[in-house]
């Protein structure tokens, strides 16, 4: 672990002491706790945990930490089909609803109500994203949204100003071609629906003809698809974006870390990463706009394993990690845009002395942000129109027709299968 993330965990094992008032005696047991992240975002889960246990001398949490998504959702998966999942899992807002198809989680509703926890101490957005069967299935631990990272050493070569929170498509462009010199290229975007959704919403378009039961994209329709033309141009006609090949070599992550992009839009998961990189000068920018301001909503939270002998321990450590204590250190490891709002506005979040400098970009963004349809298909769906999307973005053969035709013959069936299971 690097000299930071040393520091940084024995100040929130100090933080945790003086903070809980301790419960000693207690009957418990142990629980697991499944997570998705790089190195330190888990380092930040290692000291929640830590902080927990000194809290609650008498449960026990193991951590299973998974470096890939991906893993981590397969995981998940066999664990249920086993029969034997991890009492608490975190997972995307995006990914939940098939786990409630198949009754796999113990809805936290009721344990909220019975703790006397006010859902009007959290923000609403993700509330509303994890409330499905007209219960909260899970409990948000964050309200994170796309913004535009930028480089301050780069923009300053440049002879750029911090990018205006009113800045528009055309300032965008112009921003990520100035910065385009050499090896460095202007902008960092990945081709996939959660980073053209906003660009959709922000010209007036729609992603899918029905949010709450989609049955189709709707991204050939004139303002959504007039959206996917711009991102597309930036990438084909541009050419401030890094070629596939070079993304092969070095991620997207990688290549900001390293000074060779300008500007990347990513959610606040990657401030961990960044911050442990003590040469890179960095800030946050809101998204460029269109017609209108929009934003997309990141949100992950803590789940029970349906017919869990420790149902009350995972909720005893959902509590303590989604309530003051649990977000401050999660705030103030960088991991998260707290979903408890007395925390997301507090100096844990907001300290200007951390980078990023301006984290109130995150805040002042989440009036306009907007979710994906959750239906249990929606991992596919996704999937299904990344490898759409990335020909688009890099085949110059591969017209926009051609995608539009392929998205809607590889996904309808998917959106059909989910419409059907919902009836």
């Amino acid at each position: 672990m690097k000299r930071s993330a040393v520091l940084f965990t024995v100040s929130m094992m100090l933080f945790a002491a003086c903070f809980g008032g301790g419960s000693a005696g207690e009957d418990g047991g142990v629980i697991r706790l499944q997570v998705s992240g790089e190195v330190e975002e888990l380092a930040i889960y290692e000291t929640l945990v830590t902080a927990f246990e000194q809290d609650h001398p008498g449960i026990d949490v193991k951590l299973i930490g998974v470096a890939d998504k991906d893993d981590h959702l397969a995981k998940l998966t066999t664990a249920f089909a086993t029969g034997d999942p991890p009492e608490v899992f975190l997972i995307n807002f995006r990914e939940y609803s098939q786990y409630v198809a198949q009754g796999a989680i113990e809805p936290v509703g009721p344990f909220l109500e019975d703790a006397g926890v006010s859902q009007d101490d959290y923000f609403p957005q993700p509330l509303e994203a994890f409330t499905l069967e007209g219960e909260l299935q899970c409990m948000p631990q964050n309200v994170s949204s796309l913004v535009v990272y930028y480089n301050k050493t780069l923009f300053k070569k440049a002879g750029l100003e911090r990018p205006p929170k009113d800045w528009d498509w055309e300032d965008f462009r112009a921003t990520a071609q100035s910065l385009t010199k050499g090896q460095v290229k202007g902008l960092g975007i990945e081709p996939n629906v959660i980073r053209i959704a906003p660009f959709v919403w922000s010209n007036g378009g729609e992603l899918v003809d029905d949010n709450d039961a989609p049955s189709r994209f709707t991204l050939d329709e004139p303002k959504a698809r007039e959206a996917l033309e711009y991102i597309v141009s930036l990438v084909r006609d541009d050419k401030v974006v890094p070629t596939a090949q070079e993304v092969a070599a070095q991620d997207l992550e990688t290549r900001f870390s390293a000074g060779k992009l300008g500007m990347l839009l990513s959610s606040r998961k990657d401030t961990p990463v960044f911050r442990e990189v003590s040469a890179l000068n960095f800030d946050v920018a809101p998204l460029p706009t269109s017609e209108q301001r929009a934003g997309i909503l990141h949100s992950d939270a803590y789940c029970i394993a349906a017919g869990s002998d420790a149902a009350e321990d995972a909720w005893t450590f959902i509590e303590f990690a989604t309530g003051e204590p649990g977000q401050t250190i999660t705030a103030l490891g960088g991991r998260t845009v707290p979903s408890l709002m007395k925390v997301a506005r507090s100096s844990a979040f907001l300290d200007p002395v951390q980078r990023p400098r301006h984290s109130e970009v995150f805040l002042e963004g989440i009036d306009f942000i907007r979710r994906t349809p959750v239906i249990p298909t929606w991992p596919e769906i996704e999937d299904e129109a990344e490898e759409i999307l990335t020909r688009v973005f890099y085949e110059d053969n591969y017209t926009i027709d051609d995608a539009l035709a392929d998205l809607e013959d590889r996904t309808t069936p998917l959106f059909e299968e989910a419409s059907e299971a919902s009836q």
